[in-house]
């Protein structure tokens, strides 16, 4: 099984590093699982920002003209420690990072033109823990132009109303959902191969709760194609046309169980995204 892994740092081993201080129950989440090259969700892009720890990227989601949903792990260490060096690109094929080091100012102005730069805002209750309750794993990039700007037809994508999975769980059990992210594959030794396009693929809906919504891992279902791993964070997962919610974390390295994603259908959530919209 071929794992498209979607990675919120620069390197594998920076991902690894992390894990060695989160449980294994809640490591920053997830991946594509299988799928394929995706040029019909345009309104995903790629994030790159700076923390403390260093440049890192995620994957995101245009939800208004200026405005891109992804995780508050995307956006900050803590609500107080937002982001800086925000670049956010809806290319199909993946941007390189303008603010690499080593390059010349002519490269570096070359990259800067697959982006659009904006301001990092974490949810106010992400405080940097990942868990199940009560984690406020969502974050949201405000762009300093619309996208539609560079990228002309853009089109923002709804998001779930609120309450949708709450009254319907039991129903919704028999869809898939899409997820969508950029990535890397993982190698022999854990090899970073990366992947140069943005991907999607399909999963079905595990379990609801107060704040999160889990999908299973498992590329060999016969109704869906894979589900989502470690590494990707702030990628969407969509029923249709809305956004479920943001790529938040994973229970296992080695892809066979479950990925949460923050949800956006709570009236937390909402309250919290209506400030941007």
């Amino acid at each position: 099984m071929k794992r498209h892994r979607i990675s919120r740092l620069g390197t594998v081993c920076s991902v690894l590093l992390l894990f060695a201080g989160i449980a294994v129950t809640a490591q920053p989440a997830s991946a594509i699982v299988d799928g394929q090259r995706d040029e019909v969700h345009t309104n995903v892009g790629l994030v790159r920002f700076t923390l403390p720890s260093g440049r890192a990227r995620c994957s995101g989601t245009l939800i208004s003209p200026t405005v891109v949903l992804t995780a508050g792990h995307c956006t900050g260490d803590t609500a107080d420690s937002p982001a800086t060096n925000v670049f956010v690109s809806f290319n199909t094929d993946l941007a390189l990072d303008p603010l690499a080091p080593g390059i010349t100012p002519q490269e570096r102005a070359a990259r800067a033109a697959n982006y659009i730069t904006g301001t990092a805002h974490p949810d106010p209750g992400w405080d940097g823990k990942l868990s199940i309750s009560k984690q406020h794993d969502q974050g949201v990039v405000v762009l300093d132009a619309p996208a539609a700007t560079k990228w002309p037809g853009i089109k923002p994508a709804p998001l779930l109303p609120v309450g949708t999975l709450d009254a319907n769980q039991g129903s919704l059990k028999n869809r898939t959902f899409t997820l969508v992210g950029y990535g890397v594959d993982i190698g022999a030794k854990k090899a970073q191969i990366v992947v140069t396009e943005r991907r999607s693929t399909t999963s079905l809906l595990k379990n609801v709760q107060a704040e999160v919504v889990t999908f299973q891992m498992n590329a060999n279902n016969s109704t869906a194609e894979g589900g989502s791993c470690f590494g990707d964070s702030g990628g969407p997962a969509f029923l249709g046309q809305f956004v479920v919610g943001d790529s938040s974390f994973v229970n296992s390295l080695t892809c066979n169980a479950t990925g949460g994603y923050q949800r956006v259908d709570t009236a937390y959530s909402r309250a919290f995204l209506n400030k941007f919209l």
